[in-house]
Formats: C-alpha cells, structure tokens, sequence
C-alpha cells in the first residue's frame, strides 16, 4: 500500500510539474465555408474580370479557407521574449473540381504550413524590434471589401522587424519563394518604414522591395537552363488617417513596380465611416500597366459595402462594384458591374462581429467585350462555363467566416 501511494504521488507530482512547464499558447486564425448555386444549375459561380486585380468578396467568395495559427511563448530573456508561431492551413478553390484534379476527385484539398517561424521580440539592442526566420505571411498590407494585397512578400525568409528609430519603425528581410526549385529561385529584399508621423492623427507607411533571379544549371541534365529573368523593384507608399474624414478610417497610397518591361503605377484610396448602426466602406483604384507592344492595360474599380445591425444578431448588407478595363492597343473596353445583398446573423452588434453567416444573392452584369473574350474576359472557369454565352449571371448562397 506505502508503493502504491508512493507511485500515485509521484506520478501527480510528475503531472503537475508537466503542466507547470508547458509553455503558454495563444490560438487564432480564420476561416471561410459556405454552398451556393447558381441559377443556371450547378454549384455557385463567382464574378470579376479576368484583368483587374481585384473583386468585390461580399457573396463572390469561391473557396474554403481555413487558417489556426498558434503561437507559444517559449522564452524570456533580459526583457525580450522568444516565440514559435505555426499556422497549418487548408484551402480550396470551387474551380478547382474534377477537371483539375482528376486522381484525386472534386474533393481534394490543399493543406500546407502557411507560417512557420520563430522569433524575438522588445530586443533592447535592436531598437526594442524583433528578429525572426522561417516561412510567414510577411508585408501584408491588405484592403478589406475586394481582398487586395497592395503589399505582399510572403515566403521563407528571415529579417529584423519593427526597430523604433524614433521618426517610424524599420523593418528588413530577406525573403525567397518556398516553391521555386533549389537551382532557380527568385530572392527579394523588402525593406520598409512605418508609422512615420505627418499630420495629426496621421502615419505614413514606405514599402521599398528590390528583387531578383538566383539560378544556376541543373547539373543532373534533367531540366533545360532556366530562362533568364529580369531584375524588379516596387516602391509603395501610404498615408494612414484616424478619425479624420467622416470620423473614419482613411487609406490613401500610390505604388510603382517594375519587372523588365512591364510596369504598373497606381493609386489606391480607401475610406471607412460609421453612420449610427450602419458601417460604410468605400473604395476606389486606378491602376495603369505597360508592357511592350501594346499589350498592357488600365484598370479603374470604385465600389462600396453598406453593413446595417437591425435587431439581436442580425444585420442587412449591401455591396456593389464596378469594374472597367481598357486594353492598349486600341481593344474594346471590358466593364463589369456585380452587386449583393445579404442578411447575416453574427455574435454581436458590430460589422466586424464573428463568427457571422450569411444569406445572400449576388448578381453581375457585363458588355460584349467580356463575353467574346473566352479566357481574357470573365476570371473564373467556372462562371465562363455557365455563362459564357451570356452577360449576366446570378448566385444565390449561405456562407460562414469568423476570425479570432
């Protein structure tokens, strides 16, 4: 009996100790899933131009995501502390049927570690910045109700983040393709500067990315040369405002990239307000590329979300976009028209409230010159296969998204 209570004892002691050591693990992530049809039999389509860099997501969100991400604290050292974040992913296309991935049926998903990494942050010799290496989501600057990346160098990588110099906040990386072969990859060197102060209630953002090729022979004689590529820059840079105009949010930037021949500039400005119980978002981009004989383009979109708490959980939305690209060379203009409406029930009064489903039906129209374009002119294989012979098209569905 003394052996038994002496085991049992040890054994709890042991428990407790395990459960004292184990490192604190904050959990987040987001997802989205939902079903839909379109009204001309089948699945739900989605809507947007197959040269504009954006579409509007309210009701036009084609695909499963799913993105947890946890973040252990492993370690304190004077002052700093010392973190692993991972973040396994998985996603899915609609597009991505049966057709696309034939041996592994309508089914098949994509699973990856979308983030992986490890590092250091409020290291008083870098300025109280962090230092980091592994494969992240990195640079994200990110509009809301179209989903546009304006800044994006994810990858595998390694950098120092978020050093205070005082006038704004320095970060460096090092960053390279994780899908690339070893013999030809592409690297790149984003630096930027932010939280720059300007005007009251103001920050300035300066987003600076030279890249280029890193290649050699395959020396098995399996893979011919790899083609050369061009050297690229693009320089980015945004004014933040704070309660400013409308009482809202306010993004205003302009950005230029070049890779070889092809060049793009835009200018993008984004505003967000709140009028009583109604959240309003608006946007608009104008974007111009060059490219050598005449096969580049202008792009101009403005669209809006409206997003109304009625009563309890339940709230009314509304979006509508338009979409306009002119090719160079003299090419029929392409528009593209797609509105929404919805009623959601979400776990709060705020726009921003999660976990949130919705009801919604999404209609889109466009002129001639989208629907003779086969490839170049509606963006999904989907919506072409339904409604390519046609210039409007309807999808009426539930979906679920929450982040936390």
């Amino acid at each position: 009996m003394k052996t038994n209570r002496l085991i049992t004892a040890l054994a709890m002691a042991g428990a407790s100790s395990a459960a004292l050591a184990a490192p604190p693990i904050e959990f987040s992530g987001y997802f989205r899933a939902g079903v839909g049809v379109n009204t001309a039999g089948g699945n739900q389509v989605c809507f947007g131009l197959a040269n504009a860099d954006t579409k509007y997501r309210l009701g036009n969100e084609c695909d499963y995501v799913i993105e947890p991400t946890f973040d252990a604290k492993l370690a304190e050292y004077e002052g700093s502390a010392w973190h692993v974040r991972v973040m396994p992913s998985v996603y899915k296309a609609w597009d991505a049927g049966s057709a696309q991935n034939a041996s592994n049926g309508p089914d098949a998903l994509t699973t990856r570690f979308g983030q992986i990494y490890a590092y250091g942050q409020n290291i008083s010799q870098l300025a109280n910045g962090r230092v980091w290496a592994g494969r992240r989501f990195y640079n994200r600057l990110q509009t809301g109700i179209n989903d546009q990346f304006l800044e994006n160098n994810d990858g595998n990588g390694a950098g120092v983040e978020d050093m205070d110099l005082g006038i704004g906040k320095l970060s460096i990386a090092f960053m390279m393709d994780p899908n690339n072969d070893a013999y030809n990859n592409r690297a790149s060197l984003p630096i930027r500067m932010t939280g720059i102060k300007t005007v009251p209630n103001g920050e300035l953002s300066i987003y600076v990315t030279p890249s280029k090729q890193l290649k050699t022979e395959d020396q098995t004689g399996v893979n011919p040369p790899p083609a050369d590529q061009p050297k690229g820059i693009a320089v980015g840079v945004y004014q933040k405002l704070s309660g400013t105009i409308l009482g809202g949010d306010t993004l205003f930037g302009v950005k230029g990239d070049k890779f070889g021949d092809l060049k793009n500039t835009r200018v993008v400005f984004q505003q967000g307000a709140n009028f009583g119980a109604t959240a309003v978002d608006f946007i608009t981009e104008y974007r111009i590329r060059k490219n050598t004989g005449n096969t580049g383009n202008k792009w101009f979109t403005i669209g809006a979300r409206a997003d109304t708490h009625l009563s309890g959980p339940f709230r009314f939305l509304a979006e509508l976009g338009h979409d306009q690209v002119k090719p160079d060379g003299g090419g029929a203009k392409q528009n593209l028209t797609k509105g929404t409406l919805a009623v959601a029930a979400s776990a709060g009064k705020e726009a921003g409230s999660r976990p949130t489903v919705r009801l919604f039906v999404t209609h889109a129209i466009w002129n001639d010159a989208v629907r003779t374009a086969g490839a170049g002119g509606l963006s999904s294989t989907n919506a072409r296969q339904v409604f390519g012979d046609k210039k409007s098209g309807t999808s009426v569905g539930v979906q679920a998204e929450s982040w936390w």
